[in-house]
């Protein structure tokens, strides 16, 4: 049998402490064995890419957090699931569900927003953030709200080019929203008639953005009352913000004529509003 042997006899003794090299992202390439603090957590460099420390991989554990999808799908793992993230900027990890299996390579879709019916959908702080994970989907209330900063630290701060996808669960199509105004990302954006900021809008026929495109808005500030573009009132809307007319709820609205079973509206007054998934590609 073949004894090991050991690559190096240099011992190292250090009667002060150890200052590591600190920054808020992977830095980059490194050197086999090196070690930083990264975001708050001790990392190595192996095989091409940082690994944390203290656990067994990114995003496995809220000791362990990954700062983006792409982290976690770039060692390796690519199975749909929950994992749990602290992107730069966040002050606590939290658990999401991301789907890797219908995102594009090397990127992964992770849930920011989820449910169906509220007088405060469009919360900046965030709300109920434990309630994202893959066994509440199909659940419509209480809503689950991402704070504005998890958002950006998760899309490094940056409306311009962020893809958000929405599964309408209740109509099964889907929306892809690409922001085209260089800026950060706020809830209130779509809280109103008109937004602040550009995107472009897409409409499929199926979720994930499958089934064929069934509308297409362009760019524009419109984006979030399709009305505006000549699409009508008859399921090509997107959501719907605060007014008298809908009892103040807010939520995801397709219009007046589109009221697929297990959407909500109140009383008789049209523009249901259904369950939605919402995620950003990072």
């Amino acid at each position: 049998m073949a004894s090991s042997s050991k690559l190096t006899s240099t011992n190292v003794n250090i009667s002060g402490g150890l200052i590591l090299p600190v920054y808020d992202s992977d830095p980059g390439d490194g050197s086999v064995s090196e070690i930083a603090y990264v975001n708050g957590q001790f990392k190595y460099y192996k095989n091409g890419k940082w690994l944390f420390i203290n656990d067994a991989g990114a995003g496995t554990s809220s000791s362990s957090p990954a700062l983006n999808a792409a982290e976690i799908r770039n060692s390796g793992v690519s199975t749909d699931g929950n994992y749990w993230y602290k992107p730069t900027g966040a002050t606590t990890a939290i658990e999401l569900y991301t789907n890797f299996s219908n995102a594009p390579a090397g990127k992964g879709y992770v849930l920011v927003a989820r449910g169906r019916e509220s007088l405060d959908w469009w919360n900046t702080t965030g709300q109920n953030t434990g309630q994202l994970l893959i066994s509440n989907l199909t659940t419509n209330t209480p809503i689950s709200v991402l704070p504005n900063t998890f958002v950006n630290g998760l899309i490094n701060s940056q409306w311009n080019g962020m893809r958000f996808i929405t599964n309408r669960m209740n109509s099964l199509d889907s929306w892809l929203f690409v922001g085209t105004t260089t800026t950060t990302f706020s809830w209130t954006y779509f809280a109103q008639s008109g937004s602040s900021v550009a995107a472009t809008a897409q409409k499929y026929n199926n979720s994930w953005l499958s089934g064929g495109l069934a509308l297409n808005w362009g760019s524009g500030t419109n984006w979030t009352d399709t009305l505006n573009y000549g699409g009508g009132n008859n399921c090509d809307r997107t959501f719907t913000w605060s007014w008298g007319g809908h009892g103040s709820w807010q939520g995801w609205s397709g219009g007046s004529t589109c009221t697929p079973a297990g959407s909500f509206q109140v009383g008789g007054e049209g523009h249901a509003i259904q369950l939605v998934n919402c995620y950003v590609e990072c």
